[in-house]
């Protein structure tokens, strides 16, 4: 299986393709797409880190490449038993106001992916979805977050982030329900 890259690696190769998202926000435009189609197409995705994609391009041609690859290590995250799918985020090393804004960005791209899916009114979801899609919306433009209180914070971070990323795989769940589910006897 292709390995994931990291936050840092990702926010290199959107650098060098001049992209003006940040790699939280794009993995969270990836997510969006899949949640609301799986199968949705990877030029939607990728139209937003190349809006002026040159496909004489080699440096934006192997950017897209590796990032093809990772959409479609996504896709299976999302469709694992095993629940490995994790939102793309800085490193625990980092400085929690950092993490907390990426996160932040991550839930931004989460909704912009969800949108450009062509899912826009979300009073039409099923109500866990609907509730998630509140709490995702209130947590993309929450503002600062308090984190003058390290260890209240760091632990407050670990359970949004949490909520998020099991709150991607139930709305994921809702829209396009499994159909290799194995029935129990």
């Amino acid at each position: 299986m292709e390995e994931s890259i990291n936050y840092l690696q990702m926010e290199s190769l959107l650098r060098r393709a001049d992209c003006q998202y940040s790699a939280g926000e794009i993995q969270g435009v990836a997510c969006g797409l899949l949640a609301v189609n799986l199968n949705s197409d990877d030029k939607l995705w990728l139209g937003q880190v190349f809006p002026d994609y040159d496909p004489q391009n080699v440096l934006q041609q192997d950017i897209a490449n590796e990032l093809k690859k990772q959409i479609q290590l996504l896709r299976t995250q999302m469709q694992d038993s095993n629940l490995e799918f994790g939102l793309l985020l800085p490193d625990d090393d980092e400085a929690l106001e950092d993490r907390v804004d990426a996160m932040q960005e991550w839930t931004q791209g989460f909704l912009m992916g969800v949108s450009l899916a062509g899912l826009k009114d979300f009073t039409t979801l099923p109500e866990d979805s609907k509730e998630l899609m509140a709490d995702f919306v209130e947590i993309s433009s929450a503002g600062q977050f308090d984190t003058e209180e390290q260890e209240e914070s760091e632990e407050a971070f670990i359970h949004i982030v949490e909520y998020l990323r099991m709150g991607v795989l139930l709305i994921a769940e809702e829209l396009q329900p499994s159909t290799s589910s194995a029935t129990l006897h």
